[in-house]
């Protein structure tokens, strides 16, 4: 198999604001694969190294390995510190076969039933008008970054943001890990007593700390709490999922996760409850990631609004383009 790797940068339209610091520009690789008949399928690599990936310079340095030759084989020597590297590699199997314990087929790419796609809201204040026009595209679920700004500043804003909305919009709150604990508990506080469905509160410890906090707040909130940085990595999910099990939601980034065909089946033996979600990939890694979503609800895992409404973040015409159109650009 011919393997051609090409790396591209694609701005978004204003940085995204997060706890870990503004991300202005979304880096990363796509993968051309082509079989000895003439197949073609892509792949991309995306990592996030704040979220424990490999770095990109890392990714690019596994790709050197390849002189344009690459066999099926060789994925399963991608070591677990390359979780995108497995990913993006893993397109090329995952288009020969799907194999798991039910034995399903991996389905053609189309929305996953009737589960909705959560959209991304913008950071601060600008939520508050931000979310019409994503509902007028049918949105009913959507997320909205917290952990930004002073606290008493954020829940300001989401207490005008909860009476601005439709009461049967639902909400989560993301804060990808930059709360304290006395924080994340007036966050749930806030969030049990809102007229509207908050899902749940996101990362709001850091993963080094989350786990140990756990247990100081079970039982005394309704809202549930979702984990994502502590589970970025396959390696990571297991370990959390051996700790806390059922306890809380799990945010999965098939993107960075690693292997596609492992997730898929470590999902159908656990049957953890867990959202699928974007990692910012560009729309063939966003299709790859669905197609996993997919063939997992078709299993019964997760009836949760997947994390992948965020292609309005992103400037250009990406998401309208085929595979190869992409390519071309790059």
């Amino acid at each position: 198999m011919r393997v051609e790797v090409r790396p591209y940068r694609r701005p978004f339209r204003q940085p995204l604001q997060t706890a870990h610091g503004p991300w202005a520009v979304r880096e990363g690789i796509i993968l051309r694969f082509e079989d000895e008949q003439g197949q073609v399928t892509f792949g991309e690599i995306a990592p996030i190294p704040w979220f424990g990936t490999e770095t990109l310079e890392q990714a690019r340095a596994w790709c050197d390995r390849f002189s344009r030759n690459f066999a099926l084989e060789q994925i399963d020597d991608i070591p677990d510190s390359l979780p995108a590297c497995q990913f993006g590699f893993g397109a090329a199997r995952d288009r020969v076969a799907w194999v798991s314990p039910a034995r399903f087929e991996m389905p053609s790419l189309k929305p996953p039933g009737p589960l909705s796609v959560c959209a991304l809201l913008p950071t601060g204040a600008a939520a508050l008008e931000g979310w019409q026009g994503l509902w007028e595209q049918g949105h009913r679920t959507f997320k909205w970054k917290i952990g930004v700004a002073a606290l008493a500043e954020e829940l300001s804003l989401f207490q005008q943001l909860v009476k601005a909305v439709p009461s049967e919009l639902r909400l989560r709150l993301d804060a990808n890990g930059g709360l304290t604990g006395e924080e994340a508990a007036t966050w749930l506080a806030e969030c049990d007593r809102a007229p509207l469905p908050i899902e749940f509160l996101e990362q709001p410890l850091p993963p080094a700390q989350i786990l140990d906090w756990l247990p100081q707040v079970k039982g005394q909130f309704q809202t549930a709490i979702a984990v994502d940085e502590s589970v970025a990595t396959f390696r990571q999910l297991q370990q959390v999922y051996e700790r806390v099990g059922r306890q809380v939601v799990y945010v999965v980034k098939p993107a960075i996760a690693g292997d596609s065909q492992r997730l898929a089946h470590f999902c159908l033996q656990h049957r953890p409850d867990v959202v699928f979600s974007s990692a910012l990939e560009t729309p063939i890694g966003r299709h790859q990631a669905l197609r996993l979503a997919q063939a997992l609800w078709n299993q019964g895992i997760s009836k949760r609004a997947l994390g992948f409404g965020v292609e309005h973040w992103f400037a250009d015409d990406w998401a309208t383009l085929s595979a190869e159109a992409l390519w071309a650009q790059l």
